[in-house]
């Protein structure tokens, strides 16, 4: 039985600067089932150069105005043929073994549906690792209770790093099948929202220890 198919959506817009090493870190992996889509909002930098260096290794690329970065991901998720989904800002990166990792979870546990990290990492303006974190534990009737909101002595654990988080295409489709456009800074908030709210009691989420991307 082989992996399952992982499609991963980048959305950029003039972020020339990172592109380039947020692309290799998804198709350095060599992950042998992936559909990579770079959604580019008409930068007017290098950022064209950077993917069309890359886009023989490219699911699909496309450079254009959009409304922003959540229509961005919408339009490349529009495209996503993957059985399990994620999407990597234009300034973020995997680990090198991130990919395989989240595939071994997800073959290994079918009934897990959404998954996310315990430990997410942090860059720096070069690409270097410079910190860890720990969110703890969070299920889905606790993100409706509020409680991965910060409260005094928490130090604002049990927050949601979109950057380290993947699921299905069944619960994306129940969960409505695209992001919020209309919320300004808050759409991936909002699908988290809408895919606990969906989940029935057979609906699984799981953090896992070695998950990690982050954003600088």
């Amino acid at each position: 039985m082989g992996r399952p198919r992982l499609t991963i959506v980048t959305p950029s817009f003039n972020q020339g600067e990172f592109l380039e090493e947020t692309i290799k870190s998804v198709l350095d992996q060599e992950y042998e089932n992936l559909e990579y889509i770079v959604v580019d909002g008409g930068s007017t930098d290098r950022s064209v150069s950077i993917i069309k260096k890359y886009s023989d290794r490219l699911a699909h690329w496309v450079s254009e105005p959009d409304e922003g970065q959540y229509h961005a991901i919408n339009k490349g998720f529009a495209r996503a043929t993957g059985e399990i989904m994620a999407w990597l800002n234009s300034d973020d990166k995997y680990l090198p073994w991130t990919l395989s990792v989240v595939a071994d979870i997800f073959s290994a546990f079918p009934e897990v549906e959404w998954l996310t990290s315990v430990h997410p990492l942090q860059w720096n303006s070069h690409g270097q690792a410079v910190a860890v974190d720990f969110t703890g534990a969070l299920s889905r009737h606790s993100f409706l209770q509020g409680n991965n909101f910060p409260v005094e002595g928490s130090i604002g654990r049990r927050w949601i790093q979109q950057e380290s988080t993947f699921w299905r295409r069944s619960l994306w489709e129940r969960a409505g099948g695209r992001l919020d456009q209309s919320l300004a800074m808050a759409a991936d908030f909002s699908f988290s929202a809408r895919v606990s709210r969906t989940c029935s009691s057979s609906c699984h989420f799981m953090r896992a220890e070695r998950i990690a991307a982050r954003p600088r």
